[in-house]
This record gives structure tokens, sequence and C-alpha cells, in this order.
């Protein structure tokens, strides 16, 4: 339910409802909207009991976006990215950010894409083919209530075209340059009644990105490698050879196939995606044990660091989903789906000829789900399901096909050493929710979700929201909810094979006070406030030069809170968003002999997250000069990270061989991109688009810098500043 020029929610609804003005105002006052990413029941927009931001199709032409996670970054309030040298980029929400994607789920017409087995939410986000998608909808808060454990910070639906939304064929093109990559998108819909059509749409691009001196690399301090060379810090690192910033995995071309078929009641869609990027290796990479990963072997195998070839990961997957919506009467309803899905995940750290750098693994599941939904009146509505997931692991990997399978490296336990064993495991879910209109102001939702998997006990994610609306321009919402994450699959398998025992989970429990202001068909404006409490499951570092026992394991329990401000204002001729949000950290209680990158709090160094700016600015605007011509541009502000700053002064103490300078503070500044857009309508079927990003990095590439987290080391890479251009064809 999105306008074209990408309006919020409640402000969405107040348009559509002035063109429904030929109903009865007691019609008006009944009608329900689906809303099925924050509640079981059919509400209206205004009543989600959750923090919604919505992302439309329009919105993403306008942002030039050359991925799903710089989409995310540029419009969502309290979103940060962050680079990691083992991994690629992570997302994360309210301080919630790990070294792996797993705090999160990513939906794509209601099913969850998540790699379960070591990872998290792998397929996707590294993509620049985003003509598909309708419009993109986050859930700014725990969802496990609804969509099952592992929603913990967000979720994120993804919606595409159909051929009942999108009827006629079009091309898009795309090349940049200085970042440089080369896409082409087909899309074709055909709407064959008023119920039916179908959609096909192909997406492949070629993802070079940009050199060393356009993205620099820069190190926090000096030091000597392994093999007695010097490695420059505070300056563009040129020691080696390092990858380009942003090429694709193994630098093959990505691909995105999705096709839909609606006919009634009946959807039936396939998709698949291929992708991933490199990134580069951190110090730890050529500096000598204890406080690198090399010892002696390194001389004889690689007598020259030129020959490692730089790391990466990539994924292909492949889902099939069928959905039956049976309706029964005017008040009783059911919603089938069956699906399938396969992902096959890879990736290299140093050289694809050590199995101890080489992970790959793949997994399959088949899941079932049934929702019944109830209005039993205007006041009271039910929903009721159950889901049942069967996940198979450890098959042949797709990817690698003659390489054994390591789901871990060896050089890591848990879990396993060499090659995975197969194993299955099943999920069974019950889920329910009661909303009720108790008073003319007052709505209520409450109920929950109960998920049992073959290796962990019951988990439970109860949630309860009271919304009140004491006129039509203001609107409160008090939100309580607890949500839940299952280790990885890996890790829980390695647990009951060695213990006998089940996996506990991750829980995080969260209070949200929100209040919404329309008070006009133009302004719209919001104002949450939020406090998590969070049993942490993350990476423990172990003692490195001791005993090296890494894993991830639960570390401790840490409490946070934080404000989120947004305003949305839109005319015909002008759309601007903004927002701003600070977070803090409250208590983080580490678990006894465990160790966290995530803060030096614990340890007595700053009071903040390392992983997390505590101020981020959003504003984003599109303006039309003209009914052809029309400007836009955003802008994002990473106000500083000194928690991150604390984390290096923490380890500056420990007397490692490559920290941070201690006069050298430039890596945590601030970071600051600006991105600047122009298109013109050439006709009635051509449309042409210039984009620039990071133009501030033409000043100064520091602006432009990303910090890597979930180390100490002072070392960041910036963005490149760069062009692309975008040609629309519709015929």
């Amino acid at each position: 339910m999105a306008n074209e020029y990408g309006m919020p929610p409640v402000l969405q609804e107040s348009l559509q409802i002035k063109s429904l003005l030929g109903l009865s105002l007691e019609e008006l006052m009944n009608i329900r909207i689906d809303a099925p990413l924050a509640s079981l029941t059919k509400t209206s927009q205004r009543l989600t009991p959750a923090a919604i931001t919505t992302i439309t199709k329009q919105q993403i032409e306008n942002s030039g976006a050359r991925s799903l996670n710089e989409l995310l970054e540029i419009y969502v309030p309290n979103l940060q990215m962050m680079r990691h040298h083992w991994e690629i980029s992570h997302l994360g929400l309210r301080g919630i950010l790990n070294d792996r994607e797993e705090k999160y789920l990513l939906l794509v017409n209601g099913r969850v894409m998540n790699e379960h087995t070591h990872y998290g939410v792998i397929s996707e986000r590294d993509l620049s083919m985003l003509g598909d998608i309708r419009h993109i909808d986050i859930v700014r808060g725990s969802g496990s209530a609804i969509h099952g454990a592992g929603a913990v910070s967000m979720v994120i639906s993804i919606e595409t075209e159909s051929g009942l939304s999108f009827e006629g064929t079009e091309m898009i093109a795309r090349a940049g340059v200085i970042d440089e990559f080369y896409g082409i998108e087909l899309k074709h819909g055909k709407k064959l009644t008023e119920d039916s059509g179908y959609f096909i749409y192909l997406g492949l691009d070629k993802y070079v990105g940009a050199d060393q001196h356009d993205a620099p690399y820069v190190l926090g301090t000096s030091y000597t490698d392994f093999w007695g060379n010097t490695v420059a810090g505070q300056q563009a690192y040129t020691q080696y050879s390092i990858n380009r910033d942003g090429a694709a995995w193994r630098d093959k071309p990505r691909i995105k196939l999705h096709t839909e078929y609606t006919h009634g009641s009946l959807s039936l869609w396939m998709r698949y995606t291929r992708g991933g990027q490199q990134y580069v290796t951190d110090p730890s990479s050529t500096a000598r044990w204890p406080y690198g990963w090399l010892d002696d072997w390194a001389v004889d195998t690689y007598p020259n660091y030129e020959s490692f070839e730089q790391p990466g990961s990539g994924y292909q997957q492949l889902t099939l989903l069928s959905e039956y919506k049976q309706h029964i009467s005017d008040i009783f309803s059911i919603d089938y789906t069956l699906s399938y899905d396969l992902t096959d995940y890879e990736r290299a750290d140093f050289s694809s000829e050590l199995d101890n750098w080489t992970l790959n693994h793949r997994e399959d599941e088949l899941l079932a789900k049934v929702t019944a939904h109830w209005q039993l009146n205007d006041k009271h509505h039910i929903a009721m399901g159950v889901a049942w997931s069967h996940e198979w692991f450890g098959k042949n990997n797709l990817g690698f096909p003659d390489d054994s399978q390591a789901v871990l490296s060896p050089w890591v336990q848990p879990p396993y050493s060499g090659d995975s064993p197969e194993w299955s495991t099943n999920t069974y879910s019950l889920l329910a929710e009661h909303q009720w209109q108790f008073s003319a102001d007052w709505t209520l939702f409450y109920g929950g979700r109960i998920d049992k998997n073959d290796n962990t006990e019951l988990l439970y994610s109860p949630r309860a929201a009271f919304i009140y609306t004491p006129n039509d321009k203001d609107t409160w919402k008090l939100m309580y909810s607890e949500s839940v994450r299952m280790t990885f699959a890996e890790e829980r398998q390695w647990t009951f094979e060695q213990t006998g025992e089940k996996s506990d989970p991750e829980e995080l429990k969260s209070l949200e006070l929100r209040y919404e202001a329309q008070h006009d068909s133009a302004l719209f404006w919001a104002v949450s406030t939020y406090y998590q409490d969070l049993d942490l499951i993350s990476w423990d570092s172990g003692e490195y030069g001791v005993d090296f026992d890494a894993g991830t394991r639960s570390i401790g329990n840490l409490t946070q809170t934080g404000i989120e401000l947004e305003l949305a204002y839109h005319t015909e001729q002008t759309q601007i968003t903004f927002s701003h949000a600070y977070h803090k950290l409250l208590d983080f209680n580490l678990s006894p002999d465990t160790n966290t990158a995530l803060t030096a709090e614990p340890y007595g160094y700053g009071n903040q997250l390392a992983v997390w700016s505590s101020h981020i600015s959003k504003l984003t605007g599109s303006y039309h000069l003209s009914p052809r011509w029309q400007l836009d541009g955003s802008a994002r502000i990473y106000w500083g990270f000194d928690g991150a700053q604390a984390f290096s002064d923490y380890n500056n103490a420990q007397n490692t061989p490559y920290n941070r300078d201690p006069e050298n503070d430039d890596p945590y500044g601030a970071s600051i991109f600006v991105n600047l857009g122009i298109q013109h309508q050439l006709n009635d079927r051509l449309k042409l688009r210039l984009d620039a990003y990071n133009v501030l990095g033409w000043v100064d590439k520091t602006y432009n810098k990303r910090l890597f987290g979930f180390n100490s080391y002072g070392d960041y890479r910036a963005h490149a500043p760069a062009l692309a251009a975008t040609l629309r064809w519709q015929f």
C-alpha cells in the first residue's frame, strides 16, 4: 500500500482514504489492510504495532542505490553498516550488530531467506539489481512473535512485482565508473484476467569495484610483517596488492532470476540468486604468531605474500514457493504455504589451496505453514498458525564440488574439524494473536509464538502492544516483546553430539514507546524511545597466543536504550525525509572466562559500543523541477565512534605489534556519505538517470571512511567517489 513518492505508511493511508470518498463513514472506519509483516491479524496501517519504514519502488529509483545494503542505509533510521575483515559487510539496528548476520530476518514475499548453518542473511544484500522489487518494509525492532526465531533486531521484508502490479516490458541498463560495474535487468508482466497474471524478471551484473587509489585501505599504525617488511600505517595501504573494493566473489557475474504466477487465491513463484563479495584481510594475516595467524610453515608455503588470495564469500540460493488463500466466509479464511529452499555458501581466506582456509557448505529446507484468520466482529480479530520446517545440512556443496565439506575451519573449534557430517533437524512452530479494539480509542494486540527445534528446548516469543488514537491525527504505541534466536545449526549439532545437551537460545526483552503525528496530508513525524535487555550470543575471541579457545557462545548480558526522531514531508513537487537517532549502552556484564570485541566497557575503557556510532543522521530529498526533470540527494552521517576508539585504547594497553598510534584519532571521527542524482524523462518510454556517489570523497577521502568492526586496529577503507548512469526503457 505505497504511493509512487514513497510516503510513510500513515501518510499513505491518509491519501488512500481520500480516494474512497464515495464510501460511508462507517465503511471507511471498518477498512482493514493486510499487514502481515508486524501482525498476524489484519489491521490498518495506523494501528500496526511496530515502528515500520517503507521503501517504495519510486524511492528505490530515486536513491540510485547499487545494492540492498546501500538502499537500507539511506532510508532506515538508526540502521548502520560496518565492514568486516572476515565476512561481507554487516547491518545492524539500534545497536544490535554482530560479526555474522544472524540477529535479523530477511524475507522475500513473506518467505524467510536466512542461511541457518553458519552465516545468516547472506543472499540479496550485495546485488545491484533492484528492479524486481515493488516495495520493502522494515520492522525496526524485534519480530520473533510473528516471523520466528532470529528476528531479534529487525525484519526486512521484500515484496516483488507480480503480473497484477506490473504490466508491460521494461529494460534497465546501468553502468558505473571509478566504482566500476555493469548491469542489465529485463522484466515482463502481464495481467491475464482481473485476478490472474504472470511476472518474469532477469537481472545480471558484473561488479568490478574500485581500486586502491580511489578506495584506499588505511591501517591504524605501522608494523613489521612476518617476512620482515614494514607495512606503513595512517596512509593508503601499498605494501601488497589488495582486492578492488566491492568486487564480486570470484569476479563472476551475479544473477537474479524471479518468476511468478498468480491465479485468484493461488500464487506460485521461483527465485534464484547468485552473488557474493571480496573483502580485505586484516593485519593479523601478515603478523607472526601469537599476534597473527602465520607460523614457520608460511615461509615454505608462501615465500611472498603476493601469492595469497584475497578473502571473500559467495552464495547461490534457489527458492520455490506455493501459497493458497482459502476464503471460507466473510469472517474466516485460511492461508496455506509450501516452500523449498536451497542455499549454497562458500568462503575462502588467504588461499583456496589450503583446506584450513576454505569453508563451504549447503543446506536444504522444506517448509509448510497454515494460518487461519477469524474476525469475530468489529472488535475482535484472531489469527492462529502452525509451521513445520525440515532442514538437511552437510550435503555436497555446489560451489566447490571437488572439495570436502568443511563447515568451519579446523583452526577454530567448535564445531567441526575437516569434513562435516550430514544431519537433519525439524522445527515445529505454533503462533497466535488476538487484536481487541476494546474502545473507540484503544486497541490491544497480544499473542506470541512457540518454536521447538530438535536441538533446543521450547522457545517462547510473547508480545503485547497498546495502541491509543485519541483523534484522527495522533497515535501512541506502547509495545513490549521478547524475541529469541537459535544458535547456528553447526553449533547446535556440535553441542548435542559432544554433550548430549540442547543449545540455549539468545534472548531479547524489548520495550518501546512510539508517538506518530499526521497533522496534514503533507507532513508526518514520529518519535520512538526504546529499552533493550539482551542475553548475548556472539564471537568469543579467546586468549590469542595462550590457548586460542575461540568460538561463538554466550558472552554476557547487555542493556541499552535510544531515541529516534523521523520526519517526512511530501507534496507533488517535493519529497523530504529526515531522521536522527541516539543510542546509549547502559551496561555490559561479561560472562566469566569470555572475551568480546563489541565494547571495551567491561575492561574499563569507555561506555559505548565499539561497533556503533552513538549519533546517526539521515536526510533524503527529491525535487521535481518540471514534469520531465527531477533532482535527488541523500546524506548519511555517522557523527563519531567513541566506543571504537575506547576499544582501540584498550587494545593498545595489551601491547600487540600492530596497535593504533595513540595520537591517531582520525579513524574515529565522523563519516559522511553524500549521493546526488538527476533524472530526465526523455519521452513516455525512455528515462535517463545520472548519479554521483560519496561526492565528498573528491574533497577528502576520509569523509567516506568505513571502519572495520570486531577488531581494534584503527583501520578503515574509504568508499570511492563514483559516477553511474541508468537507462530505463519501457516497451
